[in-house]
């Protein structure tokens, strides 16, 4: 979640009329598990403006398996920014259904428990307004902030499209059930600095978060490592490109 909304949003979103795919949902069979273990990466946070690309954050990624259960932390170090923002989020390892999330940054504080009813709290630090959330939905969505890594173990290929059902809570946007569209699979290159030309898929994807943008994602076929991400949010370019030392 934390990640969509930074900049008004990352992953983002177009509007989508007529989408006639069948709607994924959380069950053990969702993903191969085989694509789901331990990972630390960093992705370098980039603003591109025809050829120039300019630093301006970093995001570090940590997903590790706890017992029956996937937690993942995300950590956004924006330059000039005095503290990092840091989301958590946990889900079910059988099913990818949502535990709990949690997101903290100079903006605002939340907490979000899921179970028959999702329950927390939101704490907008600008105008000094909490707020309980207690939201009645109906059941069978992954949470907004853990589906774009959901999309890395999906059983991708070059005819392969899907809607996910996702929940998001933004109170200065939308509240509730939304959909996540995998719009397009490609198969692609990407020069990796450690390990030369890699074979990818290039994913392109697109929710209803926000409107008049989308992502493209390049996962390594073998390893599923996200190696970039690109974001088109109308004239806006940014790049989320991972960092090899």
């Amino acid at each position: 979640m934390i990640l969509q909304k930074m900049l008004l949003t990352l992953v983002i979103a177009f509007p989508i009329s007529g989408w006639s795919q069948q709607v994924i949902v959380p069950n053990k069979n969702v993903v191969d598990q085989k694509w789901i273990h331990n990972q630390d990466y960093k992705m370098r946070w980039l603003m591109v403006r025809d050829t120039i690309k300019v630093a301006i954050g970093e995001v570090d990624y940590r997903i590790k398996i706890v017992d029956d259960k996937i937690q993942v932390i995300t950590d956004v170090k924006m330059k000039g920014s005095p503290a990092s923002w840091i989301d958590t989020t946990i889900v079910s390892k059988q099913n990818l259904s949502p535990i709990y999330h949690s997101s903290y940054n100079a903006q605002r504080n939340m907490s979000l428990a899921f179970g028959k009813d999702i329950k927390g709290f939101y704490l907008d630090k600008i105008v000094g307004k909490s707020t309980s959330i207690n939201e009645n939905v109906p059941s069978g969505y992954f949470d907004s902030n853990f589906y774009p890594i959901l999309i890395s173990w999906l059983p991708l290929n070059t005819t392969y499209k899907a809607t996910l059902s996702i929940f998001d809570y933004n109170p200065k946007g939308k509240i509730g059930v939304l959909k996540a569209n995998v719009l397009n699979v490609k198969e692609a290159s990407y020069i990796s600095r450690k390990l030369g030309e890699r074979k990818v898929w290039e994913v392109e994807v697109a929710d209803e978060i926000s409107n008049d943008s989308k992502s493209i994602y390049y996962f390594d076929k073998l390893t599923r490592q996200l190696y970039k991400q690109k974001i088109i949010v109308g004239a806006r370019v940014m790049e989320m490109v991972l960092v090899e030392e």
